[in-house]
Order: C-alpha cells, then structure tokens, then sequence
C-alpha cells in the first residue's frame, strides 16, 4: 500500500528534508500536494480531496516518522479509519 508515495518521497528525500524539514507533507501518488505545518491542518486539507489509501503523511524530519491512513480490521470486518503513527504511537481519528 502506498508504494508509489512511498518512492517518491524517497526519490526526494533530501531535497524535502533541506526544503521542509519538520513541516508536514501530503503526498499523493508521485505528487507533492501540500505543505503544512501541523499534522492536523495536513490532515484536514486531505479529507475532501483523497480517499483512505490514496495519500501518505510525512514528515521529513529524519526521525522515521510516516502517517498512513487506512482501515481497521475487526473481527473480519471494516470500520473507521484509523491514523497510525509509525514510530510506535497510534491516534485513531475518524476518517469522513
């Protein structure tokens, strides 16, 4: 999941880690579609434009942060959508 995202920034990393570092980017497929400076303002700039999966969250800050958004799994069936934190912390956030 979000493997074309997930290059791109990785093709640009270090043009985005001089350029944004600590700001929050959305990234949707092999475009940079915002720049943002709290993970809540990158968040809601989203919600009207991208569907779950369709956007990744990053911040280029070198300390392995990445948002993904995607669907919980419960007991087989799909519910809310959920924001994970990969460095080890989780937020749940209701994804409209």
């Amino acid at each position: 999941m979000l493997e074309r995202e997930d290059a791109f920034y990785l093709a640009h990393q270090a043009e985005f880690q001089e350029k944004y570092l600590d700001k929050w980017l959305v990234i949707a497929g092999e475009d940079l579609f915002g720049v943002f400076d709290t993970i809540k303002d990158a968040f809601l700039a989203t919600q009207d434009r991208f569907k779950e999966g369709e956007f990744m969250l990053h911040r280029p800050a070198d300390d392995g942060t990445v948002i993904e958004i995607g669907p919980i799994i419960d007991d087989g069936k799909k519910a809310d959508g959920v924001m994970t934190v990969t460095d080890g912390e989780l937020m749940i956030v209701t994804y409209a």
